[in-house]
């Protein structure tokens, strides 16, 4: 019995050394964020999401250092000295004003790490291969950018903060990864960020709420308690919503697909329009007034864009299928469904309302990003719909306000000099063309003077609307044989 005995007071001895020494750590956490003022903050990106949080934090909190990292040499000159590689409305104006104050851009990992919080703020993309290709969430970046930070910190305690479109439990494989290099130094917290493409800069000055996941931790207490400091000279305390990392992370994910199914609902209500003669505006108009429904994100698209919405689509179905609910992946899948469905669709009619064939035929397409205010063109439905008109032989004359040529040709290869040209201005677009396709809402399209637009067109002149923009029966007065989503199909 003797060695048993021992063996116990042994095991005893090392679990108390544990505890002691868990204990420690945390204390050292905590000792470290409880009451000390926070006077530096790393974001890891300077994507659009970094840089509109950095801004607005470093604008609201001039006593505060706020560094933001990119490995792209070329954002990072942009950055420095403007303008930036993206466009968002008041975005340059508002980093002029704190950069090389307390706003800086660099390329220096370390220098970024040696902050007290850290925000993450990559691209999480889809995998291309293996296991839930084109579904599963590509978490390499993540797991590589916590190794990092690991390795950088030194064994200083950090506050890690996740501020993009992540899978549920991304903040646990961060956290082993933390954890594994240096134990007991960092707080994984979620702040996802609610970032509205084209109104970025309201919706950080002024959020709806801000979402904060944490661990239900001593040490996880004392990180959320120093982010509502972070958080305090501009967000009211009322609008911060507590919650599990977790809870924060798939809340994002839903308000995501749940954003993309009401698009697709309203998509499809717009095909039965066409069909029967309803009036999508009277339709929806009527459905606006239901208190429990509301009136946003009730216009009808040509397809759902940007860099998140179908993606987060894809990743909940992929989450849903890893854990069994194969009836709930496929509720979710049917969105993507209704999305291709609507893309096909909409440039399937203009095919048909041009008579069948569109061979050599001008036609002036205005818009490419995916919504307007933003120079983002990810999932835009411009890119189908140029490659299926120039499929069919169309020339095509692209015309967009902010997205560059290069990342027009970029998203159109193999198009030829004959068949694709990048002009200046809509007139020049719409000057010799069959017809006008409006991809995006800019503000300058919808105030273009129609007259002169068809004075200089071919005959017969084709107006395809995909936002509802323009009113049918003025521009059908003017000679304008009108498309418009949601209203009965032009005739010849």
């Amino acid at each position: 019995d003797a060695p048993n005995g021992c063996d116990r007071r042994q095991s005893k001895n090392m679990d108390e050394g544990q505890t002691f020494a868990l204990k420690t750590s945390h204390e050292q956490f905590i000792q470290a964020f409880e009451s000390t003022p926070i006077t530096s903050v790393g974001c890891i990106g300077a994507g659009k999401v970094g840089v509109c949080t950095m801004a607005v934090m470093a604008k609201h909190m001039p006593n505060i250092n706020f560094t933001v990292y990119d490995d792209d040499p070329y954002i990072v000159c942009s950055c420095q000295s403007g303008p930036l590689p993206f466009y968002e409305p008041d975005l340059d104006e508002l980093v002029e004003s704190v950069r090389g104050k307390n706003l800086h851009f660099t390329k220096d990992f370390d220098k970024t790490v040696s902050s007290q919080f850290i925000f993450v703020c990559i691209n999480t993309p889809l995998k291309t291969s293996g296991l839930g290709s084109e579904q599963a969430a590509d978490l390499s970046g993540w797991e590589n950018a916590a190794r990092r930070i690991a390795l950088a910190s030194k064994g200083e305690c950090k506050i890690v903060v996740e501020s993009s479109t992540i899978p549920i439990q991304t903040g646990e494989t961060m956290s082993k990864v933390l954890e594994t290099i240096a134990p007991f130094s960092f707080e994984v917290l979620n702040i996802p960020s609610f970032y509205r493409g084209g109104s970025a800069l309201q919706s950080f000055e002024s959020p709806e709420r801000v979402l904060l996941g944490c661990n239900d931790t001593p040490s996880g207490k004392v990180a959320s308690a120093a982010a509502k400091r972070l958080l305090a000279p501009w967000v009211p305390p009322e609008r911060v919503v507590l919650s599990c990392v977790w809870s924060a992370e798939l809340a994002k994910l839903a308000q995501n697909a749940m954003i993309a199914q009401r698009i697709a609902s309203v998509n499809s209500v717009s095909a039965l329009c066409e069909k029967t003669g309803a009036d999508l505006d009277e339709v929806m108009k009527v459905i606006s007034t239901d208190t429990r429904i509301g009136a946003g994100y009730l216009e009808a698209c040509p397809g759902i864009g940007g860099s998140h919405l179908l993606q987060t689509v894809r990743m909940l179905v992929y989450l849903c299928r890893h854990f069994r609910l194969h009836a709930v992946a496929d509720y979710w899948n049917q969105v993507l469904v209704m999305d291709e469905y609507q893309r096909e669709r909409f440039s399937t009619n203009i095919v048909r309302t041009m008579g069948g064939s569109i061979k050599d035929k001008r036609i002036a397409v205005l818009g490419f990003a995916y919504k307007p205010n933003t120079s983002e063109v990810l999932q835009s439905p411009a890119i189908g719909l140029c490659r299926s008109l120039l499929l069919e032989g169309a020339r095509l004359a692209i015309y967009d306000p902010q997205v560059s040529d290069d990342k027009i040709r970029e998203e159109l290869p193999g198009a030829s000099m004959a068949q694709l040209q990048l002009c200046q201005s809509a007139g020049d677009a719409v000057a010799g063309a069959s017809a006008i396709v409006l991809v995006t809402a800019w503000d300058e399209l919808a105030g273009m003077d129609m007259e002169a637009a068809y004075a200089g067109m071919a005959r017969p002149a084709y107006l395809f609307d995909s936002r509802g923009v323009y009113d049918p029966a003025k521009l059908s007065a003017v000679g304008f044989k009108v498309y418009r989503i949601g209203k009965p199909r032009a005739r010849a």
